[in-house]
């Protein structure tokens, strides 16, 4: 009865070492859910889920019956097994959380209950869950087991990455599962959907990373590095060139602003600590980039050398005051854009 990862936790139930509570949180739900959902078939197969298996919907909860529904006997089968599903302890209203405390501190021997607890908005910021689901957390580790389903670094999805092309009998380099797992930002649900479509091209050969770069989605999320990088460097073809593709794929001019922002504070912090003499790793230690976001502060570690501090904290004010007049400034879609065209255009042309 504790925290575990996500490794402890499939041990303990591949060696048949049941709990009775099992609480799943955290941001990658496209391995939180087919996991909760692959236990909640082990435990009771399907020839007894008729009678024993009770699925319940957090936003729409009935405290009774999940309390009648985790206290009944098992007909015919060895356990009872109840899902919840979509829970979030900050939207449920008093007496329901009170009543869900009551239920998992009383849970039968031939019951076991498992709640699914993912997405963004359990944290209150990059790691730290919010007090309620925090308390709720603890509380259930008491109980039973607890396990984070996080993004995945970039090697540990590049890992699983080759797995699953192996198995759809293709092959992939290493070094190309990564690119993929970047593009995706450790995604799980986003990577396996990409493998899907990237194997069914290959058919049988060998994944490229000229297939990768033409068949895959790529989130602007991980292409605004090398959207922020251009503009520092003053490739300002390729600059306009993205520009005109977002504004076609209908971002907005804020959104394309936000992962700008983002990827140059990872530059400027980069450089502080090159600088400084330190690490990348030191970096994402000192700046607490979550797994899936170490790639970030070491590419930009190794692409800042020739950046000077004063080139990006310009671009920095640049776009602060670009997003303050977006923000704040009557405007349409195209003045927005043409906005954020000239933030790019004075970003690219300071001489420092």
């Amino acid at each position: 009865m504790a925290y575990l990862t996500q490794n402890e936790c499939a041990a303990k139930i591949r060696a048949q070492s049941y709990e009775r509570l099992y609480l799943f949180y955290g941001r990658d739900l496209g391995a939180l859910e087919p996991f909760a959902k692959k236990l909640s078939g082990k435990l009771c197969p399907k020839d007894a889920q008729t009678m024993n298996l009770h699925a319940f919907d957090a936003t729409e909860l009935d405290i009774e019956a999940l309390f009648d529904s985790v206290q009944v006997l098992p007909m015919l089968a060895n356990r009872v097994v109840v899902t919840l599903s979509g829970l979030n302890m900050d939207k449920l209203n008093r007496s329901q959380g009170d009543g869900l405390r009551k239920i998992i501190a009383d849970i039968p021997d031939t019951t076991v209950l498992i709640i699914s607890a993912g997405g963004e908005e359990q944290y209150k910021n990059r790691k730290a869950l919010t007090d309620k689901n925090k308390r709720f957390a603890d509380l259930c580790a008491k109980h039973g087991a607890v396990c984070e389903f996080a993004f995945k670094s970039v090697s540990e999805s590049a890992k699983l990455i080759e797995a699953a092309v192996k198995k759809n009998g293709c092959t992939i380099t290493r070094k190309n599962a990564g690119y993929l797992a970047q593009l995706c930002l450790c995604e799980t649900a986003h990577i396996n959907m990409e493998i899907g479509k990237l194997c069914a091209y290959a058919n049988g050969k060998e994944i490229l990373c000229e297939d990768i770069d033409a068949l895959c989605i790529k989130k602007i999320e991980s292409d605004g590095f090398s959207l922020a990088l251009s503009i520092l460097k003053g490739n300002a073809a390729f600059v306009f060139k993205r520009l005109d593709e977002l504004k076609a794929q209908s971002y907005e001019p804020t959104q394309i602003l936000a992962i700008v922002n983002m990827s140059l504070t990872d530059l400027y912090r980069a450089r502080l600590c090159r600088t400084a003499g330190k690490s990348w790793s030191e970096c994402a230690e000192d700046f607490k980039y979550p797994k899936n976001r170490e790639f970030a502060v070491k590419n930009a570690y190794s692409e800042c050398g020739n950046l000077s501090l004063e080139r990006i904290r310009n671009a920095c004010t640049l776009l602060a005051d670009t997003e303050l007049k977006i923000k704040t400034v009557s405007m349409n879609s195209e003045s927005a854009f043409l906005a954020v065209e000239q933030f790019a255009a004075a970003a690219m042309d300071f001489k420092g």
